[in-house]
C-alpha cells in the first residue's frame, strides 16, 4: 500500500481500482488533477482515467482518505459556495413538491442519503412531510443539523439497508454519489430501501462538461498533462465523474429506469480578487451559460424509478 500526505496534512491510501460499474476493462488516461496542475496548487497529483465502456471518470490509483472527518469537518466553510442554510432550505421546498408530484402522494416517505447540514430535512419539515430520514457520516454535519432540531442518523446507506426498516417512497442522493468510495454499492443499497415504483432523485456534477473540455484543449495547447476533471484530494472532493451515459449504465445495473435528465448549473464561478483569476471565473461562467443551452453544463439532475 502507498500512503501520501496532501499539502494540508490529510492522509490518503492510494489504491488501484477498476470501474465500479463495468469492472476490469479498457480505460484511457485523461491527464492529471491537483498539485502542480491546479491553479491554486491544491491537493496531490491524481491521474484521472475514463472507462471506455460506460464513460465514467475516476482517479486511479484511488486516493482513499484515512480520516474522512478531516475533509467535511466545517459545514459553514464546506458549503460556502452552495448558499446559506435558510435560502437553501426554501429552495429545496421545490424539491419536496417535485417528489410529491412524481410519487403522486401528498405525504411520501423520504430518505435523504448524505443529508449534510439538513437542508432537505428542514424543507420536508416545513412542507409537512411526516417521515423524512437523514443519513450522514460527517460528525460535524450531524451536530450542525442537531442544533437546528433535526435528527440525522450516523449510518451509511448500506448499514441502514441491512436493518429491518420500512421501504421509502423516495430516496434522494443530492451531491453525494460523486464523493463515495463505491457508487455501485451505494446505489444498490438505495434501491433496496426504495419501494417498487418509488422515486430516486440523483443530483451530481456532469463530467466531462463544457468547462473541462475547454480546459483540456488549453492544456494540450500548452503541452501540459493537467486537466480540470474532478477534485479527488481538495474541496469539494469529487472522485467520480458521471455523464448521462455513465449514470444510466450504473442505474440499469441496479434495475432503475431514468425518467428525466436535466443538465443545468449556476453560472456563478467563485474567484479570488486577483485580476487573472477573476478573468478565468468570468470565462468559466460564460461557458456554463453556453452549456446550459447545449446540455453540456456542469451539473446534472436525474429523476428515476425503481422497476
Amino acid at each position: 500500500m502507498t500512503f501520501v500526505l496532501d499539502p494540508e496534512g490529510r492522509r490518503y491510501e492510494l489504491v488501484p481500482i477498476d470501474c465500479p460499474t463495468c469492472g476490469p476493462g479498457a480505460r484511457r488516461r485523461l491527464g492529471i488533477r491537483g498539485g502542480r496542475y491546479h491553479r491554486y496548487r491544491l491537493g496531490i497529483e491524481s491521474p484521472i482515467e475514463q472507462c471506455r465502456s460506460c464513460g465514467l471518470l475516476y482517479p486511479n490509483p484511488f486516493p482513499r482518505p484515512l480520516d474522512a472527518q478531516e475533509m467535511y469537518g466545517d459545514p459553514e466553510n464546506y458549503f460556502a459556495c452552495h448558499g446559506d442554510f435558510e435560502p437553501e432550505c426554501e429552495r429545496r421546498r421545490d424539491v419536496i413538491r417535485d417528489i410529491r408530484s412524481r410519487t403522486g402522494m401528498a405525504d411520501p416517505s423520504i430518505l435523504d442519503v448524505g443529508s449534510g447540514r439538513g437542508d432537505l430535512l428542514e424543507a420536508a419539515r416545513r412542507e409537512g412531510i411526516t417521515r423524512c430520514v437523514g443519513l450522514e457520516l460527517s460528525t460535524a454535519m450531524i451536530e450542525y443539523a442537531r442544533t437546528r432540531g433535526l435528527t440525522v442518523l450516523d449510518e451509511t446507506a448500506e448499514e441502514f439497508a441491512r436493518r429491518d426498516v420500512a421501504r421509502f417512497d423516495a430516496v434522494v442522493l443530492a451531491a453525494v454519489l460523486e464523493h463515495v468510495g463505491d457508487p455501485s454499492s451505494l446505489v444498490e443499497a438505495c434501491v433496496g430501501l426504495l419501494r417498487p415504483g418509488g422515486t430516486l432523485l440523483i443530483d451530481v456534477p456532469r463530467e466531462p462538461n463544457i468547462v473541462t473540455w475547454f480546459g483540456s484543449v488549453l492544456s494540450r495547447i500548452r503541452r501540459s498533462p493537467g486537466v480540470l476533471n474532478l477534485s479527488p484530494t481538495f474541496s469539494p472532493y469529487h472522485v467520480w465523474g458521471f455523464s448521462p451515459r455513465s449514470l444510466s449504465a450504473l442505474l440499469r445495473k441496479h434495475s432503475v429506469t431514468i425518467d428525466e435528465t436535466i443538465v443545468l448549473a449556476n453560472p456563478a464561478v467563485p474567484s479570488t480578487a486577483a485580476a487573472l483569476d477573476r478573468l478565468k471565473a468570468t470565462g468559466g461562467g460564460l461557458l456554463i451559460r453556453l452549456g446550459n443551452r447545449t446540455g453540456t453544463s456542469t451539473n446534472m439532475t436525474v429523476w428515476a424509478t425503481r422497476r
